[in-house]
């Protein structure tokens, strides 16, 4: 871990990601103390204000602070780019073991599923998921996850298909170790840099999928403060008050690049071949 920091901390994009990523993080946990107003109290006399001393990015249709709703909605957009990579990369990670490791009919069976599964446009049968599952954040949560499992069978597999045939597996076996023992003390772990660099970049996509289902009505519901959302609900006064989209909007993009330009570098980090 010393010498990944070492190499990290030379790359100054990776350095910005991981600002950009701590800061929404820091401002999702100290939400209470840092936003000065509640998310959700309306006042319709001060509708659509613009930024001010008390209101420091405005107020929405509502009158509601898009300050205080920004800070309250990163832990809605985090909590869903997270757990979209928990859900899809525990459950890929775990099918391209079994397919990697046991090829054959099994192996077979499930890339051919996760075939049918990439045979789709990956938004299109997330809106289709959500149809049948009924709107809402954790429905959007969960089409996204079963979109994305496909990436991390695929690349867990390749993965696994080189490790199974290396020395120290085949030295494993000649000491008497199960199947179970080798794929997840010695392939599992040897697989998890190639994990952890999806996932950190499988985080952004997965924001902006989400947040794109909220914009369309499929994600988060009305009045949950959540930044997909908040981006719809003033679409309508992009002319007259565009204060409304703007922050929101930004938000989104200063995330989703703090994530990518922090998997890049661990990306470069933890590739040997980039060393």
């Amino acid at each position: 871990m010393r010498m990944i920091w070492l190499r990290l901390r030379r790359d100054k994009g990776a350095l910005l990601g991981l600002f950009l990523v701590t800061v929404v993080v820091l401002m999702a946990i100290f939400a209470p103390l840092i936003a000065p107003y509640d998310p959700n109290a309306q006042n319709l006399s001060e509708r659509r204000s613009l930024p001010s001393s008390e209101h420091l990015m405005g107020q929405d249709t509502y009158g509601r602070d898009i300050f205080s709703r920004i800070v309250y909605g990163s832990r809605n957009t985090l909590m869903a780019g997270i757990v979209c990579v928990l859900i899809a990369g525990v459950i890929g990670s775990f099918l391209g073991l079994i397919a990697g490791f046991y090829e054959g009919k099994l192996g077979n069976l499930i890339m051919r599923s996760m075939d049918v599964v990439l045979a789709y446009p990956y938004f299109l049968l997330a809106i289709l998921i959500v149809a049948v599952l009924s709107p809402g954040l954790f429905n959007a949560i969960v089409a996204v996850s079963i979109t994305t499992i496909p990436s991390y069978a695929r690349t867990v597999r390749s993965n696994t298909l080189v490790l199974k045939n290396s020395l120290f597996v085949e030295a494993a076996r000649a000491l008497g170790s199960t199947n179970r023992w080798i794929i997840f003390k010695h392939i599992l772990p040897n697989s998890m840099a190639s994990i952890i660099v999806l996932s950190t970049v499988g985080v952004a996509t997965a924001i902006i999928s989400t947040a794109a289902l909220s914009y369309i009505g499929l994600g988060a519901q009305p009045p949950a403060p959540e930044w997909g959302l908040m981006l719809s609900e003033g679409r309508s006064y992009l002319t007259s008050a565009p204060h409304i989209s703007i922050f929101s909007g930004l938000s989104i993009v200063l995330l989703v690049l703090g994530f990518n330009l922090f998997g890049d570098g661990l990306r470069d980090v933890l590739d040997p071949r980039l060393k």
